[in-house]
């Protein structure tokens, strides 16, 4: 399953930042995706950390990387299509 995820967030990711329009919008998608991978690493990693029911998933940090990070890039994917084409 994490190599479905992996392969979606590569091709989500570079279809994201490619279909950006000018250089500005390439970066912005790039950070919003690496900005959501981020938040879904932390959030993965806080879920671990406890003892008893509040350390109920361990070492998921990398799985809600990859999951945040295909929402950040549909989420850009989607704002690329919505914007009036200049």
């Amino acid at each position: 399953m994490a190599v479905i995820w992996l392969a979606a967030l590569i091709l989500g990711s570079a279809f994201a930042i490619v279909a950006g329009q000018g250089v500005r919008w390439k970066v912005l998608n790039a950070v919003i995706i690496l900005v959501c991978m981020a938040i879904g690493l932390g959030l993965g990693y806080a879920m671990g950390l406890g003892r008893g029911n509040f350390g109920f998933v361990r070492g998921e940090g990398v799985h809600f990387a990859l999951m945040f990070g295909i929402v950040g890039a549909m989420a850009c994917v989607a704002r690329n299509t919505w914007s009036p084409k200049e």
